[in-house]
């Protein structure tokens, strides 16, 4: 009888070692479980994470960023805003005015016998 009850109390005492391996393995398996961990946080935590995400974001930009090229200093004020509007709106029409006065100048300089220059150097083939 002895026996028996030695043999009864090692089988309860495997059957609690088991459930604690079990329990164990599992809190082994849910720490290793990355990806569920972050969701369950992110679901608890959801202002924190944006606000970290955020900070995180702003300090990525400003460290990654590249190199500004050196520049003059713009000028400052109206000005400083509408020149190079003007003169991106204005480039197309100066560049169609100076290039029909010299080709009109270079046509008044040709001689009377040369061919017109489309004749010359067709930019298309027939």
């Amino acid at each position: 009888m002895a026996r028996d009850s030695e043999k009864e109390a090692l089988t309860r005492r495997l059957e609690a070692s088991r459930q604690k391996v079990g329990v164990h393995v599992a809190a082994f398996r849910h720490k290793l479980d990355v990806p569920r961990r972050v969701r369950e946080n992110v679901a608890r935590k959801p202002l924190l994470w944006f606000g970290g995400s955020l900070g995180v974001g702003l300090v990525a930009s400003r460290l990654l960023r590249r190199p500004r090229k050196k520049t003059k200093a713009k000028a400052a004020g109206l000005m400083g805003l509408l020149l190079p509007t003007l003169v991106a709106v204005l480039k197309p029409l100066l560049k169609h005015v100076v290039t029909s006065e010299l080709q009109r100048r270079l046509m008044a300089n040709a001689h009377p016998e040369s061919p017109p220059p489309e004749t010359r150097f067709p930019l298309s083939k027939p």
